[in-house]
């Protein structure tokens, strides 16, 4: 019973017990022994026993991506294995084979919890609650069950009362709270020194990773909205705890690092207050399978130097020919490089975006609001996905199209989950938000009710308004003439963004309008040059034609400037607009033939995306936004528009702000139904208590 005791006591789940509870413990131990060359389980294999090491020598292994078997560890005397399974029930994740006769202990899940539910006290003793608690925090979800059972020996626990500060923006404070009951809110102050709530987060959540990793100040101040139960672990007690057990470290610099870019890192695409949730590109295979175009130019470099080798008089050259080939080789390789690794798939915290950029040929992006998202699938492409272990991921929307794909990805699952988990955050963040709305506007209501119970305040008088002079000029005022040439360039050379009150115009880029009128303009070019040599003798007509000659120049003139004219004017008045509540497209052709107006909510967009199509796109920065709906008009698109990356932009944020609105009107109209419930159901207890007062009398 010693041994067994004191082998429990080496394993960190319980090395904090007391001698009663550690000997109830060692009761339910059972010894196994093991011939080398024995499985104690394998990989994926439904056993949730704890193994201790007596004597013996175990090796820990996986399978990878490629089905190569690949060694993690050597256990021997005094170790153990097996506790995440134990605590969780989940099934095994590596293999333990045996090398050398094991003797090894085992106690099995079903005698534990069989025991802590006769023994309450011992889940507290094994801090079981704090465990499932630390397996939350991404920092740590690659940490194995005896590493975290590790840190929750420093884990200590606090309480914040309603209303209390936690931590303020600026402050020198790098501690991870994790929240175990009760609600916070996250808050920036502005520059003119007002406090905007960025976000609510409750049961389960965590904050302060980010001066944990960095040490950084903080970012945001931080507040209970009730009573709060936090679990807390500070960087100088993390950092002593890496110095005592450094096999954690190499585990936990990666995915701190990897945590510490994903927090930091900012794209041109990211907004205010928009932080990157996952990073990831395509699998490799993507790369691999784009070298195919390297065959041809490999078997051009093969028959030169076959070539060179037949032929000694023309060696030379051709080696200086096997050269050139060689570094386009190399080049067109470095290209694809950069191809593959400028395709990129995000999420942030508001958003899924797709990003595709093929060096001066073709850039796309698509994207779609977190809250548009319907449903997520895995999709397998076919036996070779299956060998290397990369899937596509489909996420689904209500737009013509209904998704986004993510294709040829090696963590397809990972990022699902991601994206779901990130959604509960959301819809959580979302219904906090409402309560504290309505728990505002409720306070504030009730604070006008006393304050009409107090002595009215005198009345400030009011200053006098000023009064305009009629006969005063304003500075606004213009000239006739300025205006005129005003209005004239405004018509002939106008801007292809304008913003006006709050709605912005974009006409198609410049580069259309010169296609559109190269055709009249080569027109009115060969009529004047016919008509200035025929001016000038230098090719005079037939006399005897000369009058058709000129009658026929003038008519081509005359439909030269009028084609001009038309396909300007067609230009001219094609726009797209972006109001407050909704974008429009808008179609005309000159001289009223006929007129295309399209609208659609702001609400009902699904997914944008831009492209940037071929070499002269890229170089005068012109393309193509698709804005897919979930209406009868179920595609935009805004063609050769100037920057499509900033209508993107421009258009998801105004959808953002729009969205806000709608929420803040569902607050508004939410908290008017509750005051008037309270409103009546006070009516009605004073009516109730108006006849039994009488009654007493």
């Amino acid at each position: 019973m010693e041994d067994r005791i004191g082998q429990l006591r080496r394993i960190p789940l319980f090395s904090a017990l007391s001698d009663e509870d550690i000997r109830q413990v060692a009761g339910l131990v059972k010894e196994r022994s093991h011939r080398p060359g024995t499985t104690v389980y394998r990989q994926g294999q439904l056993d949730t026993s704890l193994y201790m090491v007596v004597s013996g020598r175990l090796r820990v292994w996986v399978r990878d991506e490629r089905g190569r078997e690949k060694t993690l560890n050597y256990l021997q005397s005094g170790d153990s294995f097996g506790e995440h399974s134990l605590l969780s029930g989940d099934r095994r994740d590596v293999n333990i084979e045996v090398e050398e006769p094991a003797l090894l202990l085992s106690l099995e899940k079903g005698d534990f919890d069989a025991l802590l539910e006769h023994s309450p006290g011992l889940r507290d003793a094994l801090g079981l609650h704090k465990l499932a608690r630390l397996r939350k925090v991404p920092l740590f979800e690659n940490l194995s069950a005896e590493d975290i059972q590790r840190i929750a020996t420093v884990i200590g626990r606090t309480r914040y009362q309603q209303g209390s500060t936690i931590f303020r923006q600026g402050e020198l404070n790098t501690t991870l709270y994790i929240i175990d009951s009760g609600r916070v809110a996250l808050l920036s102050k502005e520059e003119t020194g007002e406090e905007t709530v960025l976000t609510h987060l409750a049961d389960d959540s965590f904050f302060g990773e980010r001066s944990l990793l960095t040490g950084e100040p903080r970012g945001t101040t931080v507040k209970a909205l009730e009573d709060t139960s936090l679990f807390y672990l500070s960087k100088r007690d993390l950092d002593s705890l890496l110095k005592e057990h450094p096999s954690i470290r190499k585990t936990l610099d990666t995915e701190a690092e990897s945590r510490k870019t994903m927090l930091t890192r900012r794209f041109p695409w990211q907004r205010e207050g928009e932080v990157l949730i996952v990073l990831s590109r395509k699998h490799i295979f993507a790369f691999v399978r784009s070298l195919w175009v390297l065959i041809f130019p490999l078997l051009a470099l093969v028959g030169t130097l076959l070539l060179a080798l037949n032929f000694n008089w023309i060696g030379i050259l051709l080696y200086m020919v096997c050269t050139l080939i060689g570094a386009g080789i190399l080049a067109l390789v470095a290209w694809l490089f950069a191809n593959w690794r400028n395709d990129y798939y995000a999420v942030t915290n508001k958003r899924v975006v797709h990003i595709e950029k093929v060096i001066l040929l073709r850039e796309s992006r698509e994207e779609a609001p977190l809250e548009r998202i319907q449903d997520i699938f895995i999709l397998m492409p076919g036996i070779t996905a299956r060998l290397l272990g990369f899937n596509d991921l489909s996420i689904q929307t209500a737009g013509a199209t209904g998704r986004i794909v993510f294709k040829t990805i090696g963590d397809a699952a990972w990022v699902r989950d991601k994206i779901f988990q990130q959604l509960d955050l959301t819809r959580v963040d979302e219904t906090a938000m409402e309560r504290e709305a309505i728990r505002r506007r409720l306070e504030l209501e009730l604070e006008q009710v006393e304050g009409e119970l107090r002595p009215a305040a005198q009345p400030k008088e009011a200053p006098a308004e000023a009064h305009a002079d009629p006969s005063a000029v304003t500075e606004d005022t213009e000239p006739l003439l300025v205006d005129l040439l005003r209005r004239c360039r405004s018509y002939l050379i106008p801007e292809t963004r304008v913003e006006k009150d709050g709605v912005v115009t974009w006409r198609k880029h410049w580069f259309r309008l010169i296609d559109k009128i190269a055709a009249p303009l080569l027109l009115l070019f060969i009529l004047l040059q016919l008509g200035l040599a025929a001016a000038l003798d230098l090719l005079p007509p037939v006399p005897r034609f000369a009058n058709y000659f000129w009658t026929a120049f003038l008519l081509g003139m005359v439909v030269g400037l009028f084609l001009l004219w038309y396909r300007y004017e067609d230009w001219r008045n094609d726009i797209y607009q972006l109001t407050h509540d909704r974008i429009i497209d808008l179609e005309k052709l000159p001289l009223g033939l006929r007129e295309e107006r399209r609208e659609a909510s702001l609400a009902m967009i699904q997914d944008i995306g831009y492209e940037i199509p071929g070499i002269m796109a890229n170089l005068f920065d012109y393309g193509n936004v698709v804005i897919e709906t979930a209406g009868r008009e179920a595609v935009f698109t805004f063609d050769w528009v100037h920057h499509p990356s900033r209508v993107q932009d421009e258009v998801f944020a105004r959808m953002d702000a729009y969205r806000e609105r709608e929420r803040n009107q569902r607050r508004e109209s939410r908290t008017h139904e509750l005051l008037d419930w309270f409103a009546t159901y006070t009516e009605l207890t004073g009516e109730q208590e108006r006849p039994d007062q009488e009654d007493g009398e």
